[in-house]
């Protein structure tokens, strides 16, 4: 059984001084107040490019926030990309809008004009644009869609913090930028969400809920801040070898679930039952991010090259596809594209080579309950064919490599030959590839084709 050199699932990105930043905090009484959250904001807008920044509890909490200070029509459409994290349309929906479901791109999971507009009517009051998995969408081609038909835009950075197109942020483009720090994100602040907002107006509106929003309570400020940074220690890859890899491998064993949280219907009965609202950004998480901002870019240069050199390692492996190689993705999660028939198989066997792997959070929402229109009902969705695997530079550039032959061996023992290129997929091949094992456009769904 592997115990040195295990690669976890996830690697969580604390700054030193992180643990300290928690006791002081507490001990000092100003886990809650003080000057570091205006401080993180006066930063953060320096490091966006933005006039403005203000932050929330949560990444949902700074996405309700943004809904509220738009001051939207009660019950107009927000689009969406069908398959996003979906707490999101769940917020909006529970606030009071419809989420409106738009297809993505197969090959990069993302949303462009294409699969907009044609969606647009007079009721759609924000278009939402989101990057996801760190690659940018079409952002600039989206932004002048909704300039040009006078629809607010939201960009959804919760996983493309720090991307630059054309060397703006994401985020600066439309009307309000979204960023999330919880602990699975590239630069968590003990949770914690901001937004960049574009128009004094907007952002008066925000100041105006935040001021009347309460403050977050100390001892669950506290009891998060332990949380994550136990496990940022558990998530270093030899304690993770030593502790939660074992007992993976005994669940394995038994057959049992490997540690995976809630996804899909799931998820969203647990989100309804949080009593979830609006709370105010925290001193605690100002601190965090203070010092996150001074390392995020070489951060994800790190998790950058990572990508680059798994991608390689592993070649051409039929059944298996490495996310298309891109300048401005920055890989904050790295999804693997595989027969959803053989999913689980490489999953299993890469955990007994010592290579921990994660499914993904993200949900075809269309066909979940809270959303689902008619008859239609969910078959092979995008989900099923997702494993991502941790790329973050906590792991070298030898595991990389490791991970990376690790796939070709399973692939081989399928009885399938892998290839020696560069592990880089000609993109229509790719879409050729994905739509024949993806279930249909959302339009086409919803007509039961």
């Amino acid at each position: 059984m592997a115990l040195i050199g295990t690669i976890p699932r996830r690697s969580v990105n604390l700054p030193s001084g992180s643990l300290w930043a928690l006791i002081s905090s507490t001990l000092g009484g100003s886990l809650i107040e003080g000057p570091a959250v205006d401080a993180f904001y006066r930063k953060f807008e320096r490091y966006l490019g933005t006039p403005h920044v203000i932050g929330a509890e949560t990444g949902r909490s700074a996405f309700e926030l943004a809904l509220a200070s738009l001051d939207l029509p009660q019950g107009c459409e927000i689009i969406f990309p069908v398959f996003t994290f979906p707490v999101m349309p769940m917020v909006a929906k529970l606030m009071g809008f419809k989420p409106v479901f738009c297809d993505v791109d197969p090959a990069t999971f993302n949303s462009g004009p294409a699969q907009i507009e044609p969606l647009l009517n007079e009721r759609t009051g924000v278009i939402l644009a989101t990057h996801l998995f760190g690659r940018p969408c079409p952002i600039r081609e989206i932004a002048e869609l909704a300039e040009s038909r006078g629809i607010k835009l939201v960009e959804d950075c919760a996983h493309a913090l720090g991307v630059r197109v054309g060397g703006q942020s994401v985020g600066t483009f439309g009307d309000i930028g979204m960023f999330s720090f919880a602990e699975g994100k590239n630069m968590p602040c003990m949770g914690g969400g901001a937004l960049a907002i574009k128009s004094d107006e907007d952002y008066a509106r925000a100041e105006e809920l935040i001021a009347k929003a309460p403050a977050p309570e100390s001892s669950k400020m506290r009891s998060l801040g332990q949380s994550v940074w136990i496990h940022w220690l558990v998530t270093r890859p030899l304690i993770f070898g030593l502790t939660a890899y074992q007992i993976l491998r005994l669940k394995q064993r038994k057959g049992e679930n490997l540690m995976d949280s809630a996804v899909g219907n799931a998820l969203l009965a647990k989100y309804e039952k949080s009593d979830p609202k609006i709370r105010r950004f925290a001193n605690l998480q100002g601190r965090i991010g203070l010092k996150q901002l001074d390392r995020i870019d070489a951060f994800n240069a790190g998790a950058k090259r990572n990508a680059e050199i798994l991608t390689q390692a592993m070649g051409e492996v039929p059944g298996v596809q490495a996310p298309p190689m891109d300048g401005e993705h920055i890989y904050v999660y790295y999804p693997l594209r595989v027969d959803p028939d053989k999913r689980d198989d490489l999953r299993h066997y890469l955990l007994r080579e010592g290579v921990d792997t994660k499914t993904t959070d993200m949900s075809a929402c269309s066909v979940l309950e809270p959303f689902r229109e008619g008859d239609e009902v969910a078959g092979q969705t995008t989900e099923s064919h997702i494993l991502e695997i941790c790329v973050y530079p906590v792991l070298s550039a030898r595991q990389m490599r490791r991970v990376g032959k690790a796939i070709r061996k399973w692939a081989l023992q399928q009885g399938t030959p892998t290839g020696i290129g560069r592990g880089s997929i000609d993109p229509q091949a790719e879409v050729q590839v994905t739509t024949t094992s993806t279930p249909p456009p959302v339009s086409e769904r919803r007509q039961g084709a």
